[in-house]
Order: structure tokens, then C-alpha cells, then sequence
């Protein structure tokens, strides 16, 4: 009976121990432990800020005010809070700030990724929209600009950083300074020459159809940037127009269309 019931103990204390290193692991599992510093919290929650206002600053809007409380908070809890709050900010702001400069500028920008999206989704997005920008302007990207390094939470931040700054260089030299009434005429003009991407083999390209020798005079820049006209974003090809009218040329270059405008 003594040797039955100490074998029935210690099978009752393996299974004891069993479920105790089985509960301890799903506790491990569930909640690991912080896997940040308060440094880093903080360093995180600048990065998001940061970004939420230079897409802010890209498109003019206000400023998202802060009291920077979480520099001396030293609550984890809060200073994750900080972090998630700032990330949807920023989220907002981006998507704001693409969608306003694809209507501006008239050119398509990659779609942000989701903000629960994969690492690797979210840097891919990222990169895409900050080299597109820099093709825009300065129209070129160099191969150190292509170049990151880093694990995928530091890439992340890297690229989402380039993105950031590359919005608010087009927003702020890749603006069209067309005035609204030669905008208006330029519109009109457009609805009878053709697509902004037409290149129908005929030596005429894009909205305006401009030729080469028009392209290589009033748009040598962009010709350097993009190519034919038909490759121009939309705010280009009109800055293209908006050079030869002043140059005195006029209307003049679009007879027919300029006549059916009420132009000339």
C-alpha cells in the first residue's frame, strides 16, 4: 500500500509539473516579455511624429500639436500607447498627403500598405512610393538612394523616412505654377488634342501633342526626366505650355483647338 501510494504521488507531481511548464509557456507565448526599451519606445514614438508632420508640412496642413510628454514618460504601457498613437497619425497624414498630390500634379503614386500589413509588405510600399517621388522629382534616383541597410524594423523606419522627405521635395519644386486662367485654356485645349499619356505614333505626344522640337525647347528638363511628353506627369506637359505662351508664342501652337476654345 506504501509503495502504491508514493508511485501515485510522484505520477501526480510529473503531471503537476507538466501543466506548470505547459501554463508557463503559454504565458511566454501570450505575453513575452517588453521587447523595448524606454529609450527605444520613445526614439519610435519621435519617428512617427516626425513623419506625421512632414506629410502635414507637404500639404500645408496644421501641424498635429504635442506636449512630447512621452520624452519623460516612463510607463511602458503609456509610451505604447504614444507609439500606436503617432503610427495611425502618421498613417492618416501619408495617405492624405499622396492622395492631394496625385490630384495636384496629376500623376498615379503607389497605394500605402495597410498599417497591420507584413514588415515586409509595408517596406516594399514604402520604398516604391519613395523612389516614384524622386523619379518626379529631382527626376532621378541615385544608386545610393537605392541602397538601405539594416534588419526590417530599420529598414522600415529608413524607407519610411525617404518617402516622407521625397513628398514634401515634389510638393514643394514639382508644383505647377499655371494660372488659373491659362489652366482653363490649357483644359480646354486638352479636350480636344488627346490623353495626357496619347502616343499614337503620329510625332505628337501627350495632352497637348507636343512634337519634339516643342518638347526639346519649352520642356528640356523634363524631356531629360521622363522622355516624350506622353511620359510627363500632367502638371509638367502644362508647365511646357504655360513657357511657350510666355515666351509669345500664345495660343499659336494649337490653332484649330485654340479657335474652337474661343482662344484666338
Amino acid at each position: 500500500m506504501r509503495l502504491s501510494l508514493m508511485l501515485s504521488l510522484a505520477a501526480v507531481a510529473v503531471v503537476a509539473a507538466f501543466a506548470l511548464s505547459r501554463a508557463a509557456l503559454a504565458r511566454q507565448t501570450v505575453r513575452p516579455a517588453e521587447p523595448a526599451s524606454l529609450r527605444a519606445l520613445r526614439s519610435l514614438t519621435d519617428h512617427y511624429r516626425a513623419l506625421t508632420w512632414t506629410y502635414e508640412l507637404a500639404v500645408r496642413d496644421r501641424r498635429t500639436p504635442t506636449s512630447f510628454s512621452y520624452r519623460r514618460a516612463v510607463s511602458r504601457s503609456y509610451l505604447r500607447y504614444t507609439v500606436e498613437l503617432w503610427a495611425r497619425r502618421a498613417d492618416r497624414a501619408h495617405r492624405a498627403a499622396i492622395v492631394r498630390l496625385e490630384r495636384r500634379l496629376g500623376v498615379d503614386l503607389p497605394a500605402a500598405a495597410p498599417l497591420r500589413a507584413p514588415l515586409r509588405r509595408r517596406i516594399v510600399a514604402e520604398r516604391l512610393l519613395a523612389v516614384r517621388l524622386r523619379r518626379i522629382y529631382p527626376g532621378r534616383v541615385a544608386r545610393a538612394y537605392l541602397r538601405a541597410a539594416g534588419g526590417p524594423q530599420l529598414l522600415l523606419r529608413t524607407w519610411q523616412s525617404r518617402a516622407a522627405l521625397a513628398a514634401l521635395a515634389v510638393a514643394r519644386h514639382g508644383r505647377p505654377a499655371v494660372p488659373a486662367p491659362l489652366l482653363r485654356a490649357f483644359s480646354c485645349i486638352h479636350a480636344y488634342e488627346g490623353a495626357w499619356t496619347a502616343n499614337t505614333g503620329n510625332g505628337y505626344y501627350g495632352g497637348l501633342q507636343m512634337d519634339a522640337s516643342f518638347e526639346r525647347r519649352y520642356g528640356p528638363d523634363f524631356v531629360r526626366r521622363w522622355g516624350t511628353a506622353d511620359n510627363w506627369p500632367v502638371w509638367a506637359q502644362l508647365q511646357a505650355a504655360v513657357r511657350a505662351y510666355r515666351a509669345g508664342r500664345g495660343f499659336g501652337p494649337w490653332p484649330t483647338t485654340a479657335r474652337l476654345c474661343g482662344l484666338i
